[in-house]
């Protein structure tokens, strides 16, 4: 029995499903289908996942016609697995908007099936099995085919898999709408190809990725189904707001099924650019609406800084009001100094909010920088040190190959002893091929902005 098959009979054995499914399907139908406006692309660091179950999970548990019917289905239940900590995702299936796939190839040893995908007009998630002798150590890699045009970013990459388990591949289409069909190719390597060869510190050349050998390339044609592509709403809103001094409008709100986007348009006289918010929906029943993982911003397709926040999905709820809430701010002035470093001399200067410079390590030919960031002075965690590149006193610019940020404890480089401070965060990365001793930087923020009581804006 395939894909197709399984999941119309797991629906026929469900007419005893709880109140709160019925007439989901006929719901979804009355869903309005405008177009959205293209939008340039521009990514924003991950920042996690909202960590709650949803109604599909406690069915799974709670209602025995239903656990019964997963039971005779496995990846049905892997589903409720694989979807528990997005709530977006999670309301789909618990809406039975989900394609089945059921499609299954083998190649070298290694078999794979997509299950499934959930997806709609400007999101693809795709379900997956890989299976493969046990005592293999199998990473994947995937392939699109997709070119710049369509406007698109992966929040799944390499991985390393187990065989058997549901994994989820989700693409985000910024500008352009998910095309009718899709081609993936998973590419599958040993650990020991793993990692490209890290960067001599000692050369002056900038490192390149270094592809893996792939042992096994397995290619799917995917076909979309016009009803769940075809699905999302334009919800127009066009209010003026002030964040800071600096005017907004919040132009309108794209509600899909699996995520929602709320549309910013800054003011021309601004002296500086928005880079980040902190902000969730409410709806009148209290139900609360955050950021989910994976995408979570993109840039002015008109100019500088964010314009399009990433939140869950309303789609799929009852409520009828919903109500914008920021709380932080995260901002670039216009006229702000790039950050000089001294690295000889250890002096920082321009630095960003609540940022000290910590150290800086020769290594060969090269630099490691590695700065301390004082979650409470500018309220949470927020990467002010996120830097592009970095110039020398001529005035030669030089990309950063590797950097990061971790909430840990930090050593003390004059007596090596290592610290525990509350509320600081540690950003780090490399410089190579820098052999000077004074760099400029310039952060993509260089302040943060809390509201203690959070700037409410009516949407519907």
């Amino acid at each position: 029995m395939n894909r197709n098959r399984e999941y119309q009979t797991l629906l026929a054995e469900l007419e005893t499903a709880p109140n709160a499914l019925e007439n989901t399907v006929e719901r979804a139908l009355t869903r309005k289908n405008t177009l959205q406006k293209k939008r340039r692309l521009f990514l924003a660091p991950v920042v996690g996942m909202a960590a709650c179950f949803t109604a599909f999970v406690l069915l799974v548990n709670l209602s025995i016609p239903f656990a019964n019917a997963c039971g005779r289905v496995p990846w049905l239940r892997e589903l409720a697995k694989a979807v528990a900590f997005s709530p977006s995702l999670s309301a789909a299936v618990e809406n039975e908007y989900v394609q089945p796939i059921g499609e299954t190839k083998t190649e070298g040893g290694v078999t794979v099936t997509v299950e499934y995908v959930i997806v709609d007009r400007k999101q693809v998630n795709i379900f997956y099995t890989a299976q493969f002798p046990e005592e293999q150590r199998l990473y994947v890699n995937y392939d699109y085919g997709l070119d710049e045009l369509h406007s698109w970013a992966a929040s799944s990459g390499s991985a390393q898999l187990a065989s058997g388990e549901l994994q989820q591949i989700k693409l985000e289409f910024v500008e352009s709408d998910v095309p009718a069909s899709l081609d993936v190719c998973f590419g599958f390597y040993d650990e020991a190809a793993w990692r490209a060869a890290e960067p001599d510190p000692s050369s002056t050349e900038m490192p390149e990725f270094q592809e893996p050998d792939y042992l096994i390339e397995i290619p799917f044609h995917l076909e979309f189904d016009p009803y769940y592509t075809a699905q999302g709403e334009i919800i127009p809103v066009d209010t003026a707001f002030t964040l800071d001094g600096q005017r907004f409008t919040l132009t309108e709100v794209e509600l899909y099924p699996t995520h929602l986007r709320v549309n910013l348009k800054a003011d021309t006289e601004n002296t500086a650019w928005l880079e980040g918010l902190a902000l969730y929906l409410e709806n009148e029943h209290g139900e609360r609406f955050e950021r989910p993982g994976g995408l979570t911003a993109a840039g002015d397709p008109e100019g500088e800084g964010m314009a399009v926040f990433w939140l869950d999905s309303t789609f799929f709820s009852h409520g009828q009001h919903l109500t914008l809430y920021i709380t932080r701010a995260r901002w670039k002035d216009k006229d702000a100094s790039r950050v000089r470093l001294d690295l000889m001399e250890g002096i920082a200067e321009n630095l960003p909010q609540g940022v000290r410079f910590h150290k800086a390590e020769r290594q060969g030919n090269s630099w490691s920088v590695e700065f301390l960031e004082s979650e409470k002075e500018i309220g949470g965690p927020s990467n002010l040190m996120s830097c592009h590149g970095f110039w020398d006193e001529d005035g030669n610019h030089y990309d950063i190959w590797q950097s990061g940020s971790r909430i840990s404890s930090y050593q003390d480089p004059e007596t090596g002893e290592w610290i525990e401070e509350e509320g600081i965060s540690v950003e780090d990365f490399s410089m190579y091929g820098f052999s000077g001793s004074v760099v400029y930087l310039e952060p993509t923020c260089n302040r943060v902005t809390n509201y203690d009581t959070p700037v409410a804006i009516p949407i519907k």
